[in-house]
């Protein structure tokens, strides 16, 4: 049973039904033992009724006599099944009896008290007084299926009004169940009837404290979601701005080189055409980078960042001698816990932006250095450097720094603290080699070593 309703509603009733069907046994055992009690002290009081209405010669009545209770005589007696004997003790002579009541004994030994006796077939409760001359004995007796019928009858009776009873009770636990839950009910009419872009936050009013938590981190996940959907349609949006002018730009170059009639004329128009192409291959690069960092990453794992900064340093050394600049590189072993795509991504936009940013016949720096509990990773050029008014804006999507001979997109530097942010690291900006320049410092939490 999956709804909570249904489990809570079952749970109350199977315990209303436990508890009713355990009350049911022991009033019933304990009604069985008062009524068998109850009979046996019916039983001694019409004994000893009838022996306190005996005439004092009434052991010298005839046992041939015709003395007997009329059919149909008023009184208690007669509604019963009772039987009651007058014998006389020394002649065991029987002279009265109740019509319908055997001529025999009820009770053969003739002693005073209660027994249990089989009489024609059948279980009999038995009763015997005698007078204090010890002359007459009353006998009286009742079958015990008389005590089993008033205890059936009675069971009917209370099995009825507890039904009806608890009937009553389970209608009012599933009535004050619905009512209890109808506040969440509300909640989930509110889910379903919404749109599949709706995020405005779920009602919260007069749910139970048990379920307000839930609905509160579920409307707090829908404002973190409605805030990563406007992010993502304004990069949408800024990344089409982005796009549409290098593309228009492209477009005007080739018109113009196809209007050109020597190939002198044409060339510096190429020239600029192969710009706006890688211009837009980057832009385009850093937007596949940004959609990587935004989907869910892969689990952390220990990472040697020494070995990513080696790698990715072999790929840019061609790029370097193209343009007559020279990387240097230290390194010192570290062990990081990372994503190894997302640290690449990291590393790959910082060399890129010291390398364009250094100019022709620049000077790069790369250093990842053991600081006591971090790793500090460091790239630093001799370039025209970054305004100390600037340095915080330039991590901002999109934004560039004005008056720069070089064109960025705006993105590499934003996906560079995301990335530090998600690896619980930190940015530190400066100045770069020999005080000129700029240069960047993330530093990361080490994972200390572990003795084998």
């Amino acid at each position: 049973m999956h709804s909570l309703r249904g489990r809570l509603f079952s749970a109350l009733l199977g315990i209303f039904i436990g508890a009713w069907v355990a009350a049911g046994v022991y009033l019933y055992l304990e009604f069985a033992q008062a009524s068998s009690g109850s009979m046996d002290r019916r039983l001694e009081e019409l004994a000893n009724t009838a022996l306190l209405s005996m005439p004092s010669d009434i052991s010298d009545v005839s046992s041939r006599s015709t003395l007997s209770l009329r059919s149909g005589a008023p009184g208690r007696l007669e509604k019963t099944e009772r039987w009651l004997q007058v014998w006389s003790k020394d002649r065991r002579a029987l002279v009265l009896w109740r019509r319908g009541a055997p001529r025999t004994p009820l009770k053969p030994d003739f002693t005073d008290g209660f027994a249990t006796l089989q009489i024609g077939g059948e279980e009999w409760r038995v009763y015997a007084v005698s007078d204090a001359s010890n002359q007459v004995q009353i006998q009286a007796g009742q079958p015990m299926s008389a005590l089993t019928e008033e205890l059936r009858t009675g069971l009917y009776y209370a099995l009825g009004i507890s039904s009806l009873a608890l009937l009553a009770v389970g209608l009012a636990v599933k009535l004050v169940v619905r009512w209890s839950f109808q506040p969440v009910m509300t909640v989930q009419a509110a889910m379903t009837s919404r749109e599949a872009l709706d995020l405005t936050p779920l009602p919260a009013a007069g749910l139970p404290s048990e379920v307000r938590p839930l609905v509160d981190s579920f409307n707090r996940l829908l404002a973190r979601l409605e805030e990563a959907m406007h992010a993502e349609r304004r990069f949408i949006v800024e990344a089409a701005h982005e796009l549409r002018t290098p593309l228009a730009v492209l477009l005007g170059q080739a018109q113009v080189a196809r209007r050109a009639r020597t190939l002198e004329e044409t060339r510096p128009v190429l020239d600029q055409l192969v710009r706006g192409a890688e211009r837009s291959a980057r832009l385009s690069q850093q937007l596949l980078h940004s959609a990587r960092v935004e989907r869910p990453a892969d689990p952390p794992m220990p990472i040697e960042l020494a070995d990513i900064v080696t790698v990715l340093i072999q790929d840019f050394e061609m790029t370097a001698a193209q343009k007559d600049q020279n990387i240097s590189v230290h390194v010192e072993p570290g062990v990081v816990r990372g994503n190894l795509d997302e640290l690449g991504i990291l590393l790959s936009n910082l060399l890129d932006n010291a390398l364009r940013y250094a100019g022709r016949g620049g000077h790069v720096a790369v250093r990842c250095v053991r600081e006591e509990h971090t790793m500090r990773l460091e790239i630093l050029d001799d370039g025209p450097g970054v305004p100390e008014a600037d340095r915080e804006r330039i991590f901002d999507r999109f934004y560039r720094v004005a008056g720069s001979a070089e064109s960025g997109s705006g993105i590499g530097l934003s996906l560079v603290a995301r990335i530090a942010r998600s690896h619980a690291a930190s940015i530190a900006t400066g100045p770069g080699l020999d005080g000129r320049g700029f240069g960047i410092a993330v530093r990361f939490p080490v994972i200390e070593e572990q003795s084998s």
